[in-house]
């Protein structure tokens, strides 16, 4: 550890100090001199005297060795006699400090877990001995960059925060996420994901988000305004719910798909769609399938066509004047489908 870093004895001390000041002014008697604040003061400086007994910072060492004196001080003030204060050193303070030793190393670990588990669920696998490092340390807050690229084109930017409490847990606050796209390169998108927001979004969907697409979190349609920021400089969030009207399912039974025809199929592309991805599809026309791409839209209460060039396309354009017969062959499949599953299920079928 280097100078540069935070003392964490200082820090703890400063904590305690806050406290005193709060409870100060709770209370109208002089709190220097009153004898379970005292006890319960000592107590806490020797927690942090064991906590930090090997550090090798100057700063930490040289601020361990004034609080010992005045840990002395407050001994001598709670234990005139000499002989009880020998004892408490010899046989209570030892084993005091081996509990301290255990209890923060348990916490630590705990902690540790637990950022681990949450940061791999957001999306970023590989972290822990990073983390782990910069838990060691114990500064107060700290950041992790991680950068990768998504295609031949595009690449993201991450920057993780993380921060201490008062007890001395770590959280894992949010990332900033920058997009860039270097067949774009003046189209740079930047966005921060909170993790105490109440939509906790992982990376895939941060990036559908951020390429213009919508996502469904919590029953809640979002999509970020590309044209409008906040103070802060993040594109502010629109959100459809489901009073909105937006009917997922009615949207896809008007579109000729292949996909409709098989159950597993229907269910894993309207999850795709949910999670903000632009899918390939087979539109049904003249008896043949064609490929195309949708993405869901729910302010339009409708899906997004593209075609193999990424072109943006009406249902017209790519069924030409075949629409509605491309329609009526696509439902008719689908009910051929449902009543052979009906009648392997021993169901009668109207």
């Amino acid at each position: 550890m280097n100078n540069s870093l935070v003392n964490r004895v200082e820090a703890e001390l400063n904590q305690w100090r806050s406290r005193e000041e709060r409870f100060s002014k709770l209370f109208s008697f002089n709190l220097s001199s009153n004898r379970a604040l005292l006890k319960e003061k000592l107590d806490y400086y020797e927690r942090i005297a064991a906590k930090y007994k090997g550090t090798q910072d100057l700063d930490e060492r040289f601020a361990l060795r004034m609080l010992r004196q005045e840990r002395s001080r407050m001994e001598k003030q709670l234990y005139p006699n000499l002989l009880i204060r020998l004892l408490r050193r010899l046989l209570i303070t030892p084993v005091k400090e081996q509990i301290v030793i255990r209890q923060d190393n348990r916490k630590t670990e705990q902690n540790s877990q637990a950022l681990h588990q949450q940061v791999q669920r957001t999306g970023f696998p590989d972290l822990s001995a990073k983390i782990n490092e910069q838990i060691r340390q114990g500064q107060q807050q700290f950041s992790i960059p991680v950068s990768y690229y998504l295609n031949d084109k595009e690449r993201v930017d991450h920057q993780l925060s993380f921060v201490k409490d008062q007890s001395g847990q770590y959280h894992f606050e949010g990332y900033k996420t920058a997009l860039y796209n270097e067949a774009k390169p003046d189209e740079k998108r930047q966005q921060y994901f909170s993790m105490r927001h109440e939509h906790n979004l992982n990376t895939s969907e941060a990036y559908n988000l951020m390429s213009g697409r919508c996502i469904q979190n919590g029953g809640t349609w979002l999509q970020l305004d590309l044209n409008d920021k906040d103070q802060h400089g993040n594109f502010r969030i629109k959100q459809f719910h489901s009073d909105y009207g937006y009917d997922l399912d009615k949207v896809l039974q008007q579109l000729p798909l292949r996909e409709l025809t098989n159950t597993a199929e229907t269910e894993k592309l309207k999850e795709a769609l949910k999670n903000g991805e632009k899918i390939s599809v087979s539109f049904i026309k003249d008896g043949n399938e064609q490929r195309f791409y949708i993405e869901a839209n729910p302010q339009f209460k409708s899906v997004n066509i593209y075609d193999e060039h990424s072109r943006k396309i009406t249902l017209h354009t790519a069924l030409g004047n075949k629409t509605m017969d491309a329609m009526k062959v696509t439902h008719k499949v689908n009910e051929q489908q449902q009543q052979q599953h009906s009648k392997k299920n021993g169901l009668k079928v109207g």
